[in-house]
Order: structure tokens, then C-alpha cells, then sequence
């Protein structure tokens, strides 16, 4: 089911917020296709806090692996990742997919040049992708009476407790396996 509770622009700027006061930065000069790492100067440490600060405000659950973590969990060791740090060819794919500013990335890269590519953009599909997969009906009394007095939490209009979204690490497993089926990357 789409959610038409929480809007496009509203995700934007609670993205902005976040970065914002994560990297100590005025959340208006938060550019969404600026690298987070090169162009924000964040760090792994900023990374984890923007993500916890974006699951508050939207009571979601983004993803906690990363998408080549998630390619060598279900496909096997060496799938994404060969044995000296660098990138396949079709872990290559994966990520341009996945990443906009990702088409300059070439397979052979080292595997820890991956996170320079993260923008604010792409924590923002993350939150879009989750807010998205909104249940038809509520989990915990079936009802189907969503509401959202703020236009960033959406909580049933019968039972008042917060929407149950599927977790971000769940839905990249679902969309990897769509794709992988329908491109036949890492030999599926």
C-alpha cells in the first residue's frame, strides 16, 4: 500500500534535520546529492547517529547492514566482494542501481570507497522505500483507519498505536532478490 500520510517534501526535510544536526551543519545547506562522507564530512560514527535520529522521527526501522553485506549473506562469500577488498562486476551493477552518484564506481574499486557514494538522497529512498510498505490494516487490531497528525508518524485511528512497517534490512533483501532474479546477477 502507497502512504499518503507521510509526503515526499516532508522526508526531504526531516533528512535535512537529521544531517544536520548530526554533522552540526544548517540543515538548508544539506544538499540531498552531496556525499555525506566527502562533501559533509561525516564519518561511520555520524552514520549510525543519522539513522538512529531518522527512525525516531519516523518510527521505522531502516537498514542496519549494508547492501554488499546483505549480496554475501545470501549469495555466498565473494559474490560482492573478491578476496582482496574489490568490487565484482555485478556488485558493481547492484550499486549503481541503488546508489545515484554511484556510475562512475567501476568493478575492481575497493569495497571501502562504497560509503563516499551514500548522499542524503540516499537515506531518504531508504525512509521512502520503508514509509511505502504502509500494511493495508493495522497489526495489532486489523483495522484499516490510518492517520498522521504530523505527516511523519502514521498510528491507527481505532487502536492509536504507531504503524508497523517491515524493516528496512528486510525490504533490500526482497528488492535484491527481485532483482537478481530478473537480471540473473550473482548467478540466480
Amino acid at each position: 500500500m502507497s502512504n499518503s500520510f507521510v509526503t515526499d517534501a516532508k522526508i526531504v526535510e526531516e533528512v535535512q534535520k537529521a544531517l544536520g544536526k548530526s554533522l552540526r551543519k544548517d540543515p538548508t545547506a544539506v544538499r540531498m546529492d552531496a556525499s555525506i562522507m566527502d562533501d559533509l564530512g561525516g564519518t561511520s560514527l555520524d552514520f549510525l547517529d543519522m539513522t538512529f535520529r531518522l527512525e525516531q522521527v519516523f518510527g521505522v526501522r531502516l537498514s542496519h547492514q549494508t547492501l554488499l553485506d546483505t549480496v554475501e549473506e545470501t549469495y555466498g562469500e565473494g559474490k560482492a566482494i573478491d578476496a582482496d577488498g574489490c568490487l565484482t562486476a555485478d556488485a558493481v551493477t547492484l550499486l549503481r542501481m541503488r546508489l545515484k552518484g554511484a556510475a562512475s564506481l567501476e568493478a575492481g574499486a575497493y569495497a571501502d570507497e562504497v560509503p563516499k557514494f551514500v548522499t542524503p538522497e540516499t537515506l531518504a529512498n531508504g525512509v521512502r522505500e520503508i514509509v511505502a510498505a504502509l500494511p493495508a490494516a493495522c497489526t495489532h487490531c486489523r483495522a484499516s483507519a490510518w492517520k498522521s497528525a504530523d505527516g511523519i508518524k502514521v498510528s491507527c485511528g481505532a487502536c492509536n498505536k504507531d504503524a508497523a512497517y517491515p524493516d528496512g534490512d528486510a525490504l533490500t533483501k526482497s528488492w535484491l532478490a527481485g532483482v537478481s532474479k530478473e537480471t540473473h546477477l550473482f548467478g540466480a
